[in-house]
């Protein structure tokens, strides 16, 4: 699902679908872009889950304190009063979205358990900030190279990284979807956050793991090569998705910085 208006820059593209198995898209995403000198470009993707509409809720959840947020960020700033730097604003968002989600899931039995993905990217002037907890992804696409930002939480990335796993095995591993790290499961959270210098010409993507469990980063940098904008190249990503059977909800959203 999607939360709000697509900002006007038109190098900006986003989609999301429920896929071909699962009945409800509960994955949520978002798009933020304050001021038109030197924007603020926020992009956000988040995968629900915990069964019935628990995900759908986990996910909404969590964009919404992001965005809650970035907003007061947005507000104080432009008031001349002192903010925090954006890594710090990303870790202390995602932070209250944990909370947010665990304090939820606490409230509703019928909730009990769900949780969520939370990657982000925020870009102003010359730089961009990553903050991300699960198994979604963030990549940069830089000429005719793509580039994993976040590493995922999960039980087959920690095998690989041990060397117990090869990066074939762990692709098509029974646990490849068990993920170690989420909001909502647990009171706190530890978000990994990194700062990237980003050029004219460069893509940031943030997708769902109905994406990268199906489609290949080769095979995302050839389809925003390819594109002629990234609308479509979020398109051409979906639909090679759900070409491949899109076994879990697909979201994709990209950037290009001007």
């Amino acid at each position: 699902m999607y939360a709000g208006p697509v900002p006007a820059p038109v190098r900006i593209g986003h989609g999301s679908d429920a896929g071909r198995v699962r009945p409800l898209n509960e994955d949520y995403h978002r798009v933020w872009r304050f001021g038109s000198e030197a924007p603020l470009v926020v992009l956000a993707v988040a995968d629900g889950m915990g069964g019935a509409a628990a995900g759908e809720v986990a996910s909404k959840l969590a964009i919404e304190a992001l965005d809650e947020t970035i907003r007061r960020y947005v507000a104080e700033r432009d008031a001349g009063r002192r903010v925090v730097g954006l890594p710090s604003l990303l870790e202390k968002a995602i932070r209250l979205a944990n909370r947010r989600v665990y304090g939820a899931a606490l409230e509703r039995p019928s909730e009990k358990g769900m949780g969520t993905t939370l990657t982000c990217v925020a870009f102003e002037g010359g730089e961009a900030h990553v903050g991300h907890v699960g198994d979604s992804r963030a990549y940069l696409v830089r000429e005719d190279r793509i580039y994993q930002l976040t590493r995922d939480h999960s039980w087959v990335e920690e095998q690989i990284e041990r060397g117990v796993l090869t990066e074939e095995e762990g692709r098509a591993h029974a646990w490849r979807n068990l993920i170690t790290r989420a909001l909502g499961t647990r009171p706190q959270v530890a978000p990994d956050t990194a700062t990237i210098e980003v050029r004219p010409g460069d893509v940031l993507l943030v997708s769902t793991d109905g994406l990268h469990g199906v489609v290949e980063a080769e095979e995302i940098l050839a389809e925003v090569g390819r594109a002629g904008d990234r609308q479509s190249a979020v398109d051409a990503l979906i639909a090679l998705a759900n070409e491949r059977g899109a076994p879990d909800n697909v979201t994709v959203v990209a950037a290009e910085v001007a």
